[in-house]
């Protein structure tokens, strides 16, 4: 376990077990109070956190939109609210439905298999439990499968950098394996040289005139994660990916 320096107090210094996570989940589900009746939070403040804010241009990865620090979803009409969080060998994931008063968490000593672990499970324990379908990313979903047709996709406007603090991703077209674009993913500025660089392979899932979506995985192993290209109203292109949106450098 490495545990990171205080320098990151601000962005994942915490330590928890999955039932704190939980009973975090749980100060929202309950208004802002905590299991004695003690107020933690207004109810206005948790209303507030638990309001869209934004539309994702990602609909998949963990919510269609994006409140005060929660991303939000709607299953089969029911609203809820979740988080993913990852460092050097973990990754965690929470999923939470107020009306139906449940929170799953769920944290991992990391790997590809993680994912298909986490949706596997919150896919059974909320439908047994909500009475909701979660919606998949991958071949039953519209994503790359053996059925899946494939729209024609131009990878020129993609190809290219796209940066932000601390790292740098690659896009060429011209891929090591199946696939239409290739994703080269790296450490720059203070991170740079600190990982081994990571490369995604993406193949067309749907292409609109306002974003073009991309499904991504490093091996047949991993499960598929959504890559979403899009351009601003002036006219600057961004990609979208593991709920970042990174601008295009280059």
């Amino acid at each position: 376990w490495n545990m990171l320096p205080r320098s990151a107090g601000p962005y994942g210094g915490i330590c928890a077990t999955a039932a704190d996570v939980v009973r975090f989940a749980r100060l929202f589900i309950d208004g802002g109070t905590a299991p004695d009746g003690t107020r933690v939070l207004s109810a206005g403040a948790v209303e507030a956190m638990l309001t869209r804010e934004v539309e994702m241009p990602d609909q998949w990865f963990l919510g269609a939109h994006w409140g005060l620090g929660w991303g939000l979803f709607e299953w089969d009409g029911a609203r809820g609210f979740g988080h993913d969080g990852s460092t050097f060998g973990q990754l965690a994931y929470l999923r939470a439905i107020p009306e139906a008063g449940i929170a799953l968490a769920l944290l991992t000593n990391g790997g590809g298999a993680a994912p298909k672990v986490f949706e596997t499970l919150c896919r059974e324990l909320t439908a047994e439990l909500a009475g909701v379908t979660m919606p998949g990313f991958g071949p039953a979903a519209g994503a790359p499968g053996a059925d899946a047709v494939r729209p024609a996709v131009d990878p020129t406007p993609f190809v290219g950098g796209y940066r932000r603090e601390g790292f740098l991703m690659t896009v060429t077209d011209r891929p090591a394996g199946e696939g239409v674009l290739q994703v080269r993913y790296e450490g720059a500025d203070g991170l740079k040289d600190t990982f081994e660089p990571l490369f995604w392979n993406l193949v067309p899932v749907s292409d609109t005139p306002s974003k073009t979506v991309f499904a991504g995985r490093r091996n047949e192993k991993d499960a598929w994660i959504p890559v979403v290209f899009y351009a601003l109203a002036d006219g600057s292109r961004y990609v979208h990916f593991g709920v970042r949106a990174t601008a295009k450098s280059a």
